[in-house]
Parts: C-alpha cells; sequence; structure tokens
C-alpha cells in the first residue's frame, strides 16, 4: 500500500517504510532482534555497500533519517532537499531488496543495541513499559525484552536475522508514505521505479 502526498508549498521530501512486525514477534531465544534488524539494515546494501554512505548522503542534501522498532510495526523515515529526494530514494529502497547484513558488524550493533538498553534505563516511558511486560500473563508476547541486549542477543545472530528479515520483510507486508512537491504522476512512477521489485509474499 502506499500514499502519495503531492505539495507544491512543502520545503522538503520525506518517505516513510511501515513493516509490519516488531519485537512481539521476536524469537524466545533472540529477543530484541526485531530491533537488531533494524539497526543492520543501515550498514550497507548491494548497489551502496559502504556504510555510512545513505547518512552521508543525506546531510549533504540537508536530509536526515531515523527508525523504531515497536511492538507490532518497524518504522524507517527520512526527509532531505527536494533535488537529493529520488537518489535517497533509491537508496532507501535496497534496504529491502538487497542488504548486506555485513558479518563484519555485528558484534558492534548488538553493542550499540546494548548502549540504547542502558540508556533507556533512565527513561520513565521506557520503565512503565518495563513494568507492563513485567505483570503481563506469562509467555505472552508481551512479556518479551523488545530493545534486547549483549545477553540476549549473544552468539551468532545471522541465521535468525535472515529468518527474520526473509518471513517478514516483504511488499505484502509493507506500507509506503511520500511526500514532495513533484507533481503526483511523478512521485507515482519514482514510488513504483524503487519499490514494485521489493518481494512480495504471503506472510
Amino acid at each position: 500500500d502506499m500514499l502519495l502526498v503531492s505539495d507544491p508549498d512543502v520545503h522538503r521530501s520525506a518517505a516513510a517504510l511501515s513493516v509490519g512486525v516488531g519485537h512481539l514477534a521476536d524469537p524466545i531465544d533472540k529477543q530484541g532482534l526485531a530491533h537488531y534488524l533494524e539497526h543492520m539494515l543501515f550498514l550497507g546494501t548491494e548497489k551502496y555497500p559502504e556504510v555510512g554512505s545513505y547518512k552521508k548522503f543525506l546531510d549533504e542534501h540537508s536530509g536526515a533519517s531515523n527508525a523504531y522498532t515497536g511492538g507490532a510495526i518497524t518504522n524507517y523515515f527520512f526527509q532531505v532537499s527536494h533535488v537529493g529526494f529520488e537518489q535517497a530514494l533509491d537508496r532507501f529502497s535496497d534496504f529491502f531488496k538487497s542488504p548486506l547484513f555485513d558479518k563484519k558488524y555485528a558484534a558492534r550493533e548488538v553493542k550499540a543495541v546494548n548502549n540504547e538498553h542502558e540508556k533507556n534505563k533512565l527513561n520513565d516511558g521506557w520503565r512503565g513499559g518495563f513494568v507492563q511486560h513485567q505483570i503481563s500473563e506469562p509467555k505472552h508476547p508481551l512479556t518479551k525484552f523488545g530493545t534486547g541486549n549483549q545477553k540476549t542477543l549473544s552468539g551468532d545472530n545471522r541465521p535468525a536475522l535472515l529468518e527474520f528479515y526473509n518471513k517478514y520483510y516483504a511488499a505484502s507486508n509493507m506500507k509506503l508514505a511520500l511526500i514532495s512537491n513533484k507533481p503526483m504522476d511523478s512521485l507515482f512512477d519514482i514510488a513504483q521505479k524503487h519499490f514494485s521489485d521489493i518481494p512480495y509474499r504471503l506472510i
């Protein structure tokens, strides 16, 4: 599904892609996997293998990006100057077609996930969520530890990572939103060009 917004007065172009899976679907023995996958997607694709090149491109075109992993969705988004929009979409869309999941960054990103968990401990909102998990029905998905840390993501995560990506990261489980000053016909053509070849699988 796509939502396209053409607005001649908008100052920057932007995109968001939501995948219909989050940490509630984590394997019980790899809690934090959905969040870890979110991190790993930013670390190079077949077409753009250089780590950091996506951020560098956005920085050079007045842009920024981020992502978050929720219970039932994982959302990726960016904004960028109008002139850099299509090139940014080319880079962005490759996350969902040909990520490298480079093994040499695997341990580094587990540490990054762990650092995020340590930071979250000081956040009252996160603490409230932790309490909710503790009082949920035993074995319910809400009891899972969604952020993950070095303990829950110890060992070789690659087989579980690839299985999770190949199962859930499909066009049939995604929604895309684009906003730009480009005409609607142009936006539709750009979306088709960059996102129509994301694999379609029934979830």
